[in-house]
């Protein structure tokens, strides 16, 4: 824990489950209070106050939070994970501390919500159906016309939506997503654009737009991302400020930001928002091109303090997933590995599944920086070739788009 003398006026912060922010937390020298379920012991030892508290108990959690902020009052309450976003804005709210707003919280946790929100403030979001009860998607999906994808309408880890282009596809979203609620849309045809963002006060800065890329149905896991993202700066500036009027829809007041968009003819298309940072490999290339670390801000943003601002160490960044295009045993050459661009899930002669199963994902994240797209290219070949992975039995090579 730190060691500092009894007259402590440093801010007070509590978070939420954040194994990604103590490192900042200790950094901006807070008090820190940890709530996590139980709170790990390496992270225990690490922060001022650990509390080991049921997150689903919100009464509870309010409790005992209380306690501690009637002893030493804090400063702000925040998360930077998509389950316990919820639970922080209520905190924040109940302890008149601050925090993202309740109703912005709310709204990206469940998809519903945030559509309708969206919707009712003239933010253009895909067409969609409600399926609160699972047995309703395949009419949904009927009346919407396919192909559609198929949701969990609230936010949750691993697979959490899945396209369907047949009344099959439809039947075996249910069996996969369910018994939970779902969100039925019809699919949005264009290019993805991931955009970073922070909002100050009410006030959104757009910090990054990429392109994003997805992989073959029904998953659509990421596959990439490319900065700069290809778009003329005027079709930039509109996608921004479409995403800058759709925080405020939402009522974001103090928070980051990584949203996604699909680019029509007709416009932008709102397809989510999450109330954090980016994960993967995301956030440090965010960092890499805009000189914020989001995960920092996210904690400054919720203090009220300065966002720190450093200077950008690329103009570009090709970032690739490695995936598989058929089930197997994954091989690579761990000598190969040229970190920190290379990050791999697996090890050798472990099983991975296909990128269009509903269970398969992404293994693995190459990332290069530059400022010339050659470079970049011949550099991302050249790790592709000593790294020589492949998937058994077919002996068909990963592929990373």
């Amino acid at each position: 824990m730190n060691a500092h003398p009894a007259a402590d006026t440093r801010p007070s912060v509590a978070c939420v489950s954040g194994r990604r922010v103590v490192d900042v937390l200790n950094r901006l020298d807070v008090r820190s209070v940890l709530l996590d379920d139980p709170t790990p012991l390496d992270l225990a030892c690490r922060v001022d106050v650990p509390l080991d508290i049921d997150l689903d108990d919100w009464e509870a959690a309010e409790a005992a939070l209380r306690r501690l902020h009637a002893a030493r009052p804090l400063d702000a309450v925040f998360s930077v994970y998509d389950a316990h976003l919820p639970l922080a804005s209520y905190l924040a709210a109940r302890l008149g501390t601050r925090g993202l707003d309740l109703q912005a919280a709310l709204a990206c946790h469940d998809k519903i919500r945030m559509r309708m929100v969206l919707a009712g403030g003239g933010v253009r979001v895909p067409d969609h159906l409600p399926a609160v009860d699972p047995a309703d998607a395949a009419a949904a999906a009927r009346r919407l016309g396919l192909p559609v994808v198929v949701k969990k309408a609230t936010g949750s880890r691993g697979r959490g939506s899945m396209l369907c282009r047949s009344p099959e596809d439809v039947t075996r979203a249910v069996a996969v997503l369910g018994p939970t609620a779902l969100l039925v849309e019809r699919v949005v045809e264009g290019p993805e654009y991931a955009v970073q963002s922070i909002t100050r006060d009410g006030r959104t800065e757009v910090v990054g737009v990429l392109a994003q890329h997805v992989g073959p149905g029904p998953r659509q896991a990421e596959t990439g991302y490319d900065f700069p993202s290809g778009l003329s700066s005027e079709r930039e500036s509109e996608v921004a400020a479409f995403v800058t009027r759709a925080l405020a829809v939402l009522g974001f007041d103090h928070a980051v930001s990584h949203a996604q968009v699909r680019l029509t003819e007709d416009g932008p298309v709102l397809i989510n928002v999450a109330a954090r940072p980016p994960g993967g490999q995301l956030c440090a290339a965010t960092e890499r091109i805009s000189g914020i670390d989001l995960t920092r801000a996210a904690a400054e943003i919720a203090l009220g303090v300065p966002v720190t601002r450093g200077t950008p160490t690329a103009t570009r960044v090709l970032y690739r997933c490695v995936t598989s295009d058929s089930p197997g045993t994954a091989w690579y050459d761990p000598d190969g590995i040229d970190a920190p661009a290379v990050t791999l899930d697996i090890e050798p002669g472990d099983s991975v599944r296909s990128v269009d199963d509903p269970d398969g994902g992404s293994y693995g994240r190459i990332v290069v920086y530059g400022d010339d797209p050659a470079e970049l290219e011949s550099r991302y070949r050249a790790i592709l070739e000593s790294l020589r992975l492949h998937v058994e039995p077919d002996h068909q090579q990963v592929m990373l788009p």
